[in-house]
């Protein structure tokens, strides 16, 4: 039991330490296209269109991580 409560924190550390590449400069909890540019120059409205999976805007840490693991955005 106790393998797989750490197994489990540590995937949640993982997708923590992921986001930290970009600063949430407002402190809304989420990333504009702005912020992320800052880590990401070369970033498209397309591919953040493409990041932001529910459509409101905004990368929350969730999308953000999901976009580096499949490689559309390189950690």
């Amino acid at each position: 039991m106790k393998k797989v409560i750490l197994a489990i924190a540590a995937l949640g550390f993982a997708g923590a330490a992921v986001a930290q590449d970009v600063e949430d400069t407002n402190g809304d909890g989420v990333y504009s296209m702005d912020e992320l540019m800052v880590a990401y120059p070369d970033l498209t409205e397309e591919v953040f269109v493409t990041i932001d999976a529910n459509g409101d805007g905004a990368v929350d840490a969730d999308e953000l991580a999901a976009a580096q693991e499949a490689g559309t955005l390189m950690q």
